[in-house]
């Protein structure tokens, strides 16, 4: 069993090697309070502000502008307002390089949204799709998740329209994830160190407890979508973090004019094919399942496209198996979650005409 993501970008294609490594077993498997998780359920069912889902087999031949530059231009930009804020204070020289991250997570923050996610939906300097309220409206109406009940949760918020950046698709709801629970797991990830856990282990932990997160309050339980794509962008925003105050060779260093960022935020560093939903397949409950796979079918004849071939090659090129892949594989070894491969856009295709195996069906966690 291992994890498949693409395979050569045609149907029928081979596998890719297995990554069910050895990954220890943690004890941070406790789930959030059934109390929380009932505030956070009520609090996403009454705000229609949070992209749950995305969809980039939509954007599958269509042409996306790669938004690189001009969105680590708004990134930097706000962490540069921050910092001359910070140095035209009277307090400067008693911030602590966490106390100015703090500041800057707070000028990105806004609501369930946050900043650089609301506005690369909305200018028309970052090309996307949907970018139309035409085609807005009609991604709405054809997306993967379009065919479900008025009350199913994932339609209640705005699906996050598609984007390329270093040369990857992905959702602009990547972009908080990145910057906010990329936040938390830098977070979880300090306050383990801090207890006297080795950072490579601290760094499991940070992951595991996201991905808990990723399968209860944001993902799974509320939704029936679990997404490592999501958990592959919260890594690199944890890593991101952790950079921003590393004793070794710090991102943010004070000097005696003030803070100063000394390496500015480029995503070529951070994104990775794993962000692109229509390579990193999500896991679904089996009640989502039903609904979505006979959406998905519909895109199999386009696995012949060669510019849809052509880009799940370059992903093949690029991908390697992450910490996450590892963590993850790990729980779909002892059946916290179904194998992802289930769900690949190539085993769908290979299964036409039929839901799937009965081996698959056995590893499908009970409808949501």
């Amino acid at each position: 069993m291992g994890i498949l993501k693409g395979g050569d970008g045609h149907r029928g294609s081979g596998s890719r090697r297995s990554r069910f490594r050895s990954v220890p077993i943690l004890d941070s498997d406790r789930l959030p309070s059934p109390i929380f998780m009932a505030l956070f359920a009520l609090l996403l069912a009454a705000s229609p502000v949070r992209a749950i889902e995305t969809d980039q087999f939509y954007a599958w031949g269509r042409t996306i502008r790669d938004s690189t530059d001009v969105l680590n231009a708004r990134v930097n930009a706000g962490i540069e307002d921050v910092l001359a804020e910070i140095n035209a204070g009277a307090h400067r020289d008693r911030c602590t390089c966490e106390d100015v991250v703090g500041r800057i997570v707070s000028r990105f923050r806004y609501l369930l949204f946050w900043r650089p996610e609301l506005w690369a939906m909305n200018t028309s300097l970052v090309d996307r799709v949907p970018s139309t309220p035409e085609e807005e409206l009609r991604y709405r109406k054809e997306y993967l998740y379009a065919h479900t009940s008025p009350w199913d949760t994932v339609r209640r918020m705005p699906p996050s329209p598609t984007i390329e950046a270093a040369g990857v698709r992905f959702g602009t709801d990547k972009l908080t994830h990145f910057l906010s629970e990329g936040y938390l797991q830098h977070r979880w990830r300090s306050g383990y160190v801090r207890k006297g856990l080795a950072p490579a282990e601290a760094e499991i932990r940070a992951i595991r407890r996201g991905m808990l997160v990723e399968r209860t309050v944001l993902g799974m339980t509320s939704s029936g979508v679990f997404s490592p794509a999501d958990l592959e962008a919260n890594y690199a925003g944890m890593r991101f973090y952790d950079g921003l105050c590393d004793q070794a060779s710090p991102v943010l260093r004070k000097t005696d004019a003030g803070w100063r960022l000394d390496r500015p935020l480029d995503l070529r560093e951070w994104v990775t094919p794993e962000w692109d939903e229509s390579w990193q397949p999500n896991v679904y409950t089996a009640r989502r399942w039903r609904r979505l796979q006979p959406a998905l079918r519909e895109y199999c004849p386009l696995l012949d496209d060669p510019a849809v071939r052509a880009r799940r090659e370059a992903y093949r090129a690029r991908d390697s198996e992450t910490p996450s892949e590892r963590v993850l594989a790990d729980f779909a070894r002892r059946g916290r979650l179904p194998d992802p491969a289930i769900f690949s856009i190539e085993r769908v295709c290979e299964n036409r005409g039929r839901w799937g195996t009965a081996t698959d069906l056995n590893r499908l966690p009970p409808p949501n």
